[in-house]
């Protein structure tokens, strides 16, 4: 069917479409997952680092502090000759030694760094030594070499250039800051990009694997739904029309069987008839002896051969219309079978269409019209034989025409009457003789019209099958359309 084929184009399967859908969304899940375990593990380390280097500014600022601090306690100590300014100067002094072993561990991985330390590691050093120095002459009280190694300013020097070693490392520090702090910020931006774009790709795919299911599934079903509640709806009407139909075929049927009936009952009378007839012919064949004896007795006995004669006319005209009725009966029956063939072949066609629900259905409209062309020929069978009966019935007017013509003559030329009497004698014989093969004829035709009685039997019996299939195909296209409903109050 075309709904068939349709829905064969069209279709998504369930079984594929809804786990091919939720694969790739858990496949892209899992994707983005990854990525955002990957990208968060970068932006930890990234972190990571960025602690690490603002760590490694705090340690180049304590030095560098501590330098300030020791210089100072320094100058204190110089200016008041107090031993409680170097108690900080010498705590400083151990706290930096810590400091710089920890600070070369952090930047173990950056030899140019470590470098800068080697350098700056020197020129504290020297600062340390210049300041024990001049800490040394303070309290052995050489004042004047205090003066004159302070005014040479090599503590300045070495601090000027303690100052910018510390500078160019701090400054190094602020870039590898600057820079990861970069990296931080794209791992962050990557990442909420990342999960925005997942997002928005696992919703794209989720609307299309809905839009899938809608197209490829829902709506087919939709239509097939809908096709089927029009299909059962058009196969309902059609099979009210077929049983309305079917119960007037039965109706004509029954009429045509009471028709039939009375034909033959008029068949039964116009053999008797033709009996009668037959013997009304002997005894005009014996009046045409006797007229050999008498020719008084001849004219009565022709008298009453005329009368014979004209009953004969008569009763044959009257066999005459009842055979043209047999004619119309029997064509009648011929357009019965037509149109039962028809509606038959109409009743196969929808049978058909019905797929499965119909196959008793066509078998049955097969028999009707196997049992329609069986009347057809029956039909065809009475008009043979009606016109045999037109062709006998013809040639008995003939016959009996001429009789009352030679009867006539008889009656008007007495004299000729022993001449004629062998004619007379002659007409009346064939006159039995045609008697005797209408009778013979009417057996025929009343044979005939029991075998039409028993084939409107058969044919009425297979309308009362055929209204019985039709009814529980009624009731099969209810069942189809309450299941057609339901399927669609689902959708």
């Amino acid at each position: 069917m075309q709904i068939s084929q349709e829905f064969q184009k069209n279709r998504w399967k369930l079984g594929l479409v809804i786990p091919i859908s939720l694969g790739a969304i858990a496949f892209l899940n899992l994707i983005m997952s990854l990525i955002f375990y990957f990208n968060s593990q970068a932006v930890v380390k990234t972190m990571n680092w960025v602690n690490h280097t603002n760590e490694v500014k705090v340690r180049i600022r304590s030095l560098e502090k501590f330098l300030v601090d020791a210089e100072t306690r320094q100058r204190g100590f110089i200016f008041s000759g107090e031993e409680e300014f170097l108690e900080s100067y010498l705590e400083g002094l151990q706290n930096q030694e810590s400091v710089k072993i920890e600070l070369k561990k952090m930047i173990s991985d950056n030899p140019e760094q470590l470098q800068r330390l080697a350098q700056i590691e020197l020129l504290i050093k020297d600062k340390v030594d210049e300041l024990a120095m001049t800490i040394n002459l303070k309290r052995s009280g050489k004042e004047q070499e205090l003066r004159n190694l302070v005014l040479s300013g090599k503590g300045k020097k070495i601090m000027d250039e303690l100052r910018v070693r510390i500078i160019e490392m701090y400054q190094v520090e602020n870039q590898l800051l600057e820079d990861r702090q970069k990296e931080l910020e794209q791992a962050e931006q990557f990442s909420r990009i990342a999960t925005l774009t997942g997002t928005i790709i696992i919703l794209g795919l989720i609307c299309i694997s809905i839009r899938f299911i809608q197209q490829g599934i829902i709506q087919p079903i939709e239509r097939i739904s809908l096709d089927i509640t029009t299909s059962s709806s058009q196969i309902a009407t059609t099979i009210e029309e077929q049983e309305r139909i079917t119960h007037q075929q039965a109706i004509s049927v029954n009429q045509t069987t009471a028709t039939v009936n009375q034909l033959a009952t008029s068949s039964r009378q116009m053999a008797t008839q033709a009996e009668t007839t037959s013997a009304s012919g002997n005894q005009v064949l014996s009046l045409t002896k006797e007229g050999y004896q008498a020719v008084e007795l001849s004219v009565q006995g022709i008298a009453t051969l005329k009368t014979n004669s004209e009953r004969i006319v008569q009763q044959t005209q009257d066999l005459e219309k009842q055979t043209v009725e047999i004619g119309t009966i029997s064509n009648l029956v011929s357009n019965i079978a037509m149109q039962t063939n028809l509606l038959a072949l109409n009743a196969a066609v929808e049978a058909v269409r019905a797929g499965e629900q119909g196959k008793g259905f066509g078998v049955v409209a097969s028999e009707i019209r196997k049992l329609a062309d069986q009347s057809k020929h029956s039909a065809y069978q009475i008009n043979v034989l009606v016109q045999e009966i037109n062709h006998s019935i013809n040639s008995t007017i003939k016959v009996t025409t001429e009789g009352t013509h030679t009867v006539n003559e008889i009656m008007q030329m007495a004299e000729t009457t022993v001449l004629t009497f062998d004619k007379v004698s002659s007409s009346v014989n064939n006159m039995v003789l045609n008697s005797q093969q209408i009778a013979m004829n009417i057996k025929q035709q009343d044979i005939a019209i029991q075998q039409i009685v028993e084939v409107i039997n058969t044919i009425n019996q297979g309308a009362g099958e055929t209204a019985a299939g039709i009814s529980q195909t009624k009731i099969s296209t209810q069942q189809l359309n309450q299941v057609a409903k339901i399927l669609t109050d689902l959708m």
